[in-house]
């Protein structure tokens, strides 16, 4: 049975972004206001004061306090790492990679090279995130997610030879629009189509496969890419012959060659020039003296007036508590799980029975030969090995240097990948690029490997409570008592920064609802 999140790609590959969000509203997933991903007006002074204690400076809660802070809320963010952010993580020469079994990098790229270690592209149509880039002026680039010279690499078919997308693509059209060409023509349709369409049907599959006119068959097309490219003189160019469509129909060539009809990495995508960090970076720009670094939340308590939090504060080595009379809680739940709280114990519980994926992200620092010598700029390559991707980077070419990533991976393919020991990822990355790019293996140094399980106050790249049945998502999404909750993983629009965005508009909303209309914040929400 299909999760709610796959039965959205599927209506969106099928009918786009309107169809996608049309079904998510229309089968209760998304409310009015969620739908449209509209901007936060809150009258100007409706804080009064009100003072919020944010838990986490990641999206959200940078969201939560730069909102509340234009309506006179007197906001806190309480942020255990040295950086904000959260899984917006930008990672650069120097930088130390610790994770929760001890283990740590020192990354080694070159100035002015980067890696993004958690989100790495923006769709389109997400609104809300794009609407804080053009309201902050971080200046964007686009992100070249899918290319037609990318390649599909299975040491099972075509002789473990990698083809490229564009063949896969072109050559799986062709032929499935023979065949159907071929029932039409034996009448096998006449039930289903009139004469008339019936004539547009084949008119289309004409244009569409690549067929012949006159035979209606398909022997092939530039479409799917040259043997011998064209030139000047009677150097016409020859296009490959096609791949037989028994092989193309093996679902890791057609299962990768759909990768870009999802939704959510359909062209055109985007990111910040210079890495993603530089999001929540124009958000604490403007969060002067709110943000405390180095402060790891130990435990959440309830009070007569409100909230309590004690945290160790890791510059002065020693324990502070922060009081406020509401507090947003947007701490990945793997994370809050550990954390003593008054939470009620249906919160509680919910916590504890969270439900988060992973990832694992390999990068290598190399000479960008994926550019000069195999054609491919920007976008990803598809390997049924466990690292799954390569992508190569957007932006700068043909420079002399670059980032490629040789594994992203996730969930249980990311989990048995991660066994690994660090190093012995790597030497895997290395090995799954020189099967994509034969003999360029050598050419990749600097390599770097970040496992999401094991981030330290993450501890998972993703979470799946809304797709799991009774995990808490509906209760989650309600206060309980002064303690609100946001964050990724509540929302429908799960592992991107437009998930974190809207939930922290939404909790938002609704405190401002309830402070303008006088409830009691310490008020507890029935069990």
């Amino acid at each position: 049975m299909a999760t709610r999140r796959q039965l959205i790609q599927r209506v969106g590959a099928l009918g786009g972004i309107l169809a996608a969000y049309a079904t998510m509203r229309q089968i209760g997933l998304l409310g009015p206001d969620e739908a449209q991903a509209g901007p936060l007006n809150l009258a100007p002074g409706s804080g009064r004061g009100t003072k919020v204690v944010i838990l986490g400076g990641g999206l959200s809660g940078l969201a939560s306090a730069y909102e509340l802070g234009k309506a006179g809320y007197e906001c806190v963010i309480l942020e255990a790492r040295d950086r904000v952010g959260g899984r917006n993580w930008t990672v650069r020469g120097g930088d130390k990679i610790e994770q929760t079994d001890g283990t740590s990098q020192t990354v080694g790229f070159d100035e002015g090279l980067y890696l993004n270690a958690g989100c790495a592209r923006i769709p389109s149509h997400h609104q809300l995130t794009l609407g804080y880039c053009r309201e902050f002026g971080v200046a964007m680039e686009t992100v070249v997610n899918a290319t037609r010279s990318g390649r599909i690499q299975s040491d099972a078919l075509m002789g473990g030879q990698p083809i490229q997308l564009r063949q896969a693509i072109y050559d799986a059209r062709g032929g499935v629009s023979e065949l159907l060409a071929k029932a039409v023509a034996k009448g096998a349709l006449d039930a289903e189509v009139s004469p008339e369409d019936k004539a547009r049907l084949l008119s289309f599959l004409r244009g569409w496969g690549g067929l012949n006119p006159d035979s209606m068959t398909y022997k092939g097309s530039s479409r799917a890419g040259f043997v011998v490219e064209p030139g000047a003189g009677d150097q016409w160019g020859t296009h490959r012959d096609p791949i037989d469509l028994k092989a193309l129909l093996d679902p890791r060539i057609w299962g990768r060659a759909i990768f870009e009809d999802d939704v959510d990495m359909q062209t055109t995508m985007l990111q910040p020039v210079g890495g993603m960090d530089h999001i929540p970076k124009a958000f604490e720009a403007r969060l002067p003296g709110i943000i405390r670094r180095g402060a790891e939340v130990r435990k959440i308590a309830r009070t007569a007036a409100g909230v309590s939090v004690t945290y160790f504060d890791k510059g002065a080595n020693r324990l502070r508590t922060l009081d406020g009379a509401i507090c947003i809680c947007t701490i990945p739940l793997p994370v809050l799980a550990r954390i003593e709280s008054d939470f009620a114990p249906a919160y509680k519980q919910a916590i504890a029975a969270n439900v988060y994926g992973d990832a694992v992200k390999v990068a290598f620092q190399s000479e960008r030969f994926w550019e000069h010598q195999d054609q491919v700029y920007g976008g990803l390559s598809f390997t049924d090995r466990e690292t799954s991707v390569v992508w190569y980077p957007s932006g700068n070419y043909g420079a002399p240097q670059g980032i490629i990533l040789g594994a992203y991976n996730w969930d249980d393919q990311a989990s048995t990948f991660a066994k690994r020991s660090i190093a012995e990822q790597i030497d895997y990355a290395r090995v799954s690029i020189d099967k994509m790019h034969p003999g360029r293996g050598g050419l990749l140094g600097r390599g770097m490997s970040v496992h999401w399980k094991k981030i330290p106050y993450s501890l998972g790249p993703w979470s799946n409570l809304n797709e799991t049945p009774d995990a808490g998502y509906d209760l989650l999404s309600q206060p309980d008592g002064p303690f609100y909750f946001a964050g990724e993983h509540l929302s429908h629009v799960g592992a991107w920064q437009q998930g974190a965005f809207a939930s922290a508009h939404r909790t938002v909303g609704m405190i401002d609802a309830r402070v303008r209309a006088g409830r009691p914040v310490t008020e507890t929400r029935a069990q």
